[in-house]
């Protein structure tokens, strides 16, 4: 990849803290201005190749392969050498490192602090991490343009994907927006200390990677870091109807960080129990702790007919009438979250509620994608939720359904949440108990059938239930369903690509290699 400023090689060194064992015959480049990770790809000869290895792949298996090509430059671990006749490339360059992961993220942190950007911006949290980011893309594009805007493609939220996302920038850019993600402890603090964030924004804590982090606690240690890489004159965005109240982030932030809260507030949240029901008991319990958001959404009346949703926002005591691309409440909080982060920004809501790159917005495939279908059967509405799923998105999908189709026969398509480590087997009863009153017919995929119908027995199910055992057989039941009327839900993990199943009706989103995480 090719990149905008030149690094040379003692600035490589020195960030990287990497040793030169080999310094090449004096015939080559010293000054670098490509960084690459995979020998297939086109590179020059002042590149660096960053030879990464992970649990299916290592790069340093093909490093002779990299310099055969013309390559000069190449960074490994220190295993590398031992495993490896090394005399061979005395006119190459080789450094040696700990760990060329971390040494990826070293280079792309010494690359970004070449760059006088106006605002980076960061974002993580268990939902909607990818959608948010989206929004806020699609707010800065509409303001400024998309030449001034670099965000990661995709949800290439880790510790490989960031750093190649930070070597995308030129010198047009001005504002940079990452969401990260992680499934192991301490990759948020690293990822933030790449990015040292102007603006940090997590959408919420919830069930994700419990496996790793074993409860929300666990989660919201990790998460919480990217507050703590803020510095003084620095944003937090939160939510404030989350069960880890803003609050609680006090003890995590330095001093002069300014916290932006959104959601739908106190009021709100009593008159609807579909909002977290945590933080109503807290309220109650102690009402000098209520939060009275920044962002405060004070209706959201959504049509399902058009998908779209008006929303009345009271921000700094002005109101806003505004149409979203979209309907779900939870799909609201990631707007409102978008909403608070553009605020921070010193963006006003007049530059681009009305514009038509934000008019024009759509949700990412995969995530709560409404597809209104006609055939044999009738017309049946397909949603589309299936790009992943842990207890807190699928509630959040459940509660969709129910209260925007409560009248429509439902049908859920849902597949194993994974690595929810010791609470998996219980997560999957409650699932079974949450749609037991809510479906006339399960479809399910996975290793976890057994305790979905252990949850659905508890609690007296009538509809049906089917267990996927494989693609001919499910296509054969779905297809001799009378779907009239009905609503149908895909939602499961990454790995139970339900999507597969449904692919006539809309457009596969692309599987990419890099591997995204929460």
């Amino acid at each position: 990849m090719k990149i905008n400023y030149n690094l040379t090689l003692d600035e490589i060194l020195n960030a990287t803290g990497g040793k030169l064992i080999i310094a090449g015959d004096g015939t080559g480049p010293l000054v670098f201005n490509e960084i690459f990770t995979d020998s297939r790809e086109d590179f020059g000869r002042n590149s660096v190749f960053i030879a990464l290895k992970g649990k299916n792949f290592n790069g340093e298996d093909f490093v002779e392969a990299v310099f055969n090509k013309g390559g000069y430059c190449a960074l490994v671990s220190w295993d590398f050498l031992e495993n490896s006749d090394i005399s061979k490339y005395g006119d190459k360059i080789i450094i040696a490192a700990a760990d060329p992961v971390s040494s990826l993220g070293d280079i792309a942190k010494l690359y970004l602090n070449k760059f006088n950007l106006k605002k980076k911006i960061a974002l993580t949290g268990s939902c909607g991490k990818t959608t948010t980011k989206e929004m806020v893309y699609a707010i800065f594009t509409a303001v400024f343009g998309a030449e001034k805007i670099l965000k990661n493609d995709y949800n290439y939220n880790n510790l490989i994907g960031v750093p190649k996302t930070i070597f995308r920038l030129s010198g047009s850019v001005e504002y940079l927006i990452l969401e990260i993600g992680t499934n192991k402890k301490g990759e948020i603090k690293r990822l933030s200390e790449i990015i040292s964030p102007d603006i940090a924004a997590i959408t919420n804590i919830g069930k994700a990677h419990l496996e790793e982090f074993k409860n929300t606690e666990g989660v919201f240690a990790e998460k919480s870091e990217l507050a703590g890489s803020l510095n003084g004159a620095g944003f937090l965005v939160l939510n404030a109807d989350d069960t880890v109240p803003p609050a609680k982030y006090k003890d995590k932030i330095k001093e002069g960080v300014n916290i932006v809260s959104f959601g739908f507030g106190k009021l709100n949240a009593e008159k609807d129990k579909d909002v977290q029901d945590v933080e109503i008991a807290l309220n109650a319990q102690n009402p000098q702790n209520a939060v009275v958001p920044d962002v405060l959404c004070e209706s959201a009346v959504s049509n399902e007919k058009t998908g779209k949703t008006t929303l009345n926002i009271l921000f700094k005591d002005k109101k806003y009438v505004i149409e979203v691309n979209f309907v779900g409440k939870h799909l609201i909080y990631d707007f409102l979250c978008a909403f608070a982060i553009a605020s921070a920004s010193g963006i006003a809501p007049e530059t681009y509620i009305n514009s038509d790159a934000f008019k024009n917005f759509n949700i990412p495939n995969g995530r709560m994608q409404i597809i209104r279908i006609t055939d044999k059967t009738g017309g049946w509405t397909l949603i589309n939720d299936a790009y992943n799923s842990n207890p807190d998105s699928l509630k959040a999908a459940l509660d969709f359904i129910r209260t925007s189709y409560s009248e429509n026969k439902k049908i859920l398509v849902l597949g194993d949440m994974l690595e929810l480590g010791e609470s998996a087997l219980e997560e999957h009863v409650k699932v079974g108990r949450q749609i037991s009153g809510l479906a006339d017919y399960v479809f399910y995929k996975g290793n976890y059938s057994d305790f979905i119908t252990k949850g659905l027995e508890e609690k007296k199910f009538t509809g049906k239930f089917f267990l996927i055992k494989d693609d001919e057989t499910f296509k054969n039941d779905f297809k001799k369903l009378e779907k009239n009327n009905a609503v149908v839900l895909l939602k499961g993990s990454r790995g139970m690509k339900l999507e597969d199943y449904f692919k006539e009706y809309f457009k596969e989103e692309t599987d990419k290699s890099d591997k995204s995480i929460c």
